[in-house]
């Protein structure tokens, strides 16, 4: 005699039906899909901005260097560095004069761009500084 508690004819079969393994393999795929695109959206923030601050240090060497020229007159220069290319102007802002004094102070304002391309795109970041000289007149 079957026990009636373990054999029931009424019973519905255990598991999972076709349908609904569809619908989990469908959410997971599509998960899945949102969190590939959120990391390759959080590598490229990664490396812009890496190139970014790697920028922004060959900036600031060439501004400290530019600023330890002897002379401020007016010029632009241009180089690479480190897979940046940078521009540096230097143009003059006013000289301060005493005809009693045989020197002059000059001031100029130093501008370096560093630019670069990311993926295509063109990339650019810029410093400025002023300086001011001291020579004797001419």
């Amino acid at each position: 005699m079957k026990n009636s508690l373990l054999w029931s004819d009424d019973r519905e079969a255990e598991g999972f039906s076709l349908l609904e393994v569809l619908v989990a393999t469908t959410l997971m795929g599509i998960m899945l899909v949102v969190l590939l695109q959120v990391l390759t959206t959080a590598l490229r923030a990664q490396e812009t901005s890496l190139n970014q601050i790697q920028a922004l240090l060959v900036a600031e060497k060439v501004l400290q260097e530019s600023c330890n020229a002897p002379s401020l007159n007016a010029a632009t220069y241009q180089g690479r560095d480190q897979g940046f290319s940078y521009l540096i102007r230097v143009t003059p802002q006013y000289d301060l004069s005493n005809p009693l004094i045989s020197q002059v102070v000059m001031c100029s304002l130093i501008q370096v761009t560093v630019s670069w391309s990311e993926r295509g795109t063109p990339r650019s970041v810029s410093l400025q500084t002023a300086r001011a000289i001291v020579q004797k007149k001419s």
